[in-house]
């Protein structure tokens, strides 16, 4: 059985929040709306005024902390205590996901304001919980994805770049983490189309990541613009929304979840870690050369982590290493699609020698930068050579 999971309406365009309350009003006329507090403030000019103009109700409820359970129950009973009939969420990864949790135990339509394009929280059927440390507690289904999202270009388009950039290395992982499972499952229809899903997004990162990253623009008006966040938010979102229940093992997610149970990585947004599993899923590929330098040299120009001290993990490495593997914890059974190992001895190693690579590539880029043009062809042919 194949299923399938999107948003009713998507709509990505500058200044959208000036007419969404004429959207609004068909889904709900009393409304909790679930924000965090700087993304409030973002929104508050034109999302507000223009639910009053069509007389829709609202309360707004700050969120703060982790996305438990204990949080879910707690916003869903204010919904029932309020009686609302919509939840808007409006914020980052996190407020999005809390929003949607709530909306569905709630049994409430749903509305999504992503302010940064960090993640594909906006679009996907599904919610991922921590726990009060912060630390991974696993993942909530959910039965459908948002009724509507509304993505203001020119609300993404200000946002800070750190967030773009995390998104960005959210993304670019899809492909490589789908794709290494078809040599296993090559007859998953639903893999298959991930597969193809994820490379339009990896192209369109390839081309535009780095102009719109570096770019001083922040009107999210130019069509480069478009393309990447429409890549992060809906692309991304694609990859996930298909399903037929066959295993993929998602190595740069779960390394991600591992990281979040030391305490140093809080401070990495959910894009660094992944990508910094990226890096680590390629080493154990067996990846080198000039394909590992192009994507070390794409990771870097984003200000992606490619170490771990870049992660918040300034000593011990060797240790911390050994944690992060031990705790990766793929789906029972999809690990046999792999054409590699994945035990946790293969991953420490491997984490150890993408920090190892990763530190002589920032001392070469360094020599680089300040001229040294003999030591920095020395350190990236070892870069290279690794």
């Amino acid at each position: 059985m194949i299923t399938v999971k999107a948003p009713a309406v998507y709509v990505h365009e500058a200044n959208i929040l000036e007419q969404s309350g004429s959207r609004i009003a068909q889904l709900g006329q009393h409304v909790l709306i679930i924000a965090g507090e700087s993304a409030l403030k973002t929104v508050q000019p034109n999302l507000l005024p223009s639910l009053e103009e069509h007389q829709v109700k609202f309360h707004v409820q700050l969120f703060r902390g982790e996305v438990t359970t204990g949080q879910i129950d707690a916003f869903t009973q204010q919904a029932f205590d309020l009686d609302v009939d919509l939840i808007i969420g409006v914020g980052g990864g996190k407020v999005l996901d809390l929003s949607k949790a709530v909306a569905e135990q709630a049994g409430l339509p749903i509305v999504t304001v992503p302010t940064i394009a960090a993640t594909c929280a906006a679009w996907s059927a599904l919610t991922v919980l921590y726990d009060d440390q912060g630390r991974s507690a696993g993942y909530r289904p959910l039965r459908r994805s948002p009724d509507l999202v509304l993505a203001d270009a020119h609300i993404l388009g200000s946002a800070p770049r750190r967030y773009l950039a995390a998104g960005i290395g959210d993304t670019l992982v899809k492909w490589h983490e789908f794709a290494v499972n078809l040599s296993g499952n090559a007859t998953s229809l639903t893999l298959r189309n991930s597969v193809s899903t994820a490379k339009l997004a990896l192209d369109i990162l390839e081309a535009h990541a780095i102009d719109v990253y570096e770019s001083t623009d922040t009107s999210g008006s130019t069509p480069q613009f478009h393309d990447v966040a429409d890549a992060i938010i809906v692309l991304a979102g694609l990859v996930g929304s298909i399903s037929d229940g066959s295993l993929h093992a998602a190595i740069a997610h779960g390394l991600h979840d591992s990281l979040t149970k030391l305490p140093e990585t809080h401070t990495s947004l959910h894009g660094e870690k992944v990508a910094f599993g990226l890096f680590t899923q390629w080493i154990l590929e067996g990846k080198a050369g000039d394909e590992l330098h192009e994507l070390l040299t794409l990771l870097h120009k984003l200000n992606l982590p490619i170490t771990l001290a870049q992660l918040g993990i300034q000593q011990q490495s060797q240790e911390a290493a050994a944690r992060i593997a031990a705790g990766l914890q793929l789906r029972e059974g999809s690990a046999v699609h792999l054409s590699f190992g994945v035990s946790t001895a293969q991953v420490t190693e491997a984490i150890l020698q993408a920090d190892r690579i990763g530190r002589a590539f920032i001392a070469s880029s360094k020599f680089s930068e300040s001229g040294n043009s003999s030591e920095s062809i020395s350190h990236t042919k070892e870069v290279s050579s690794l």
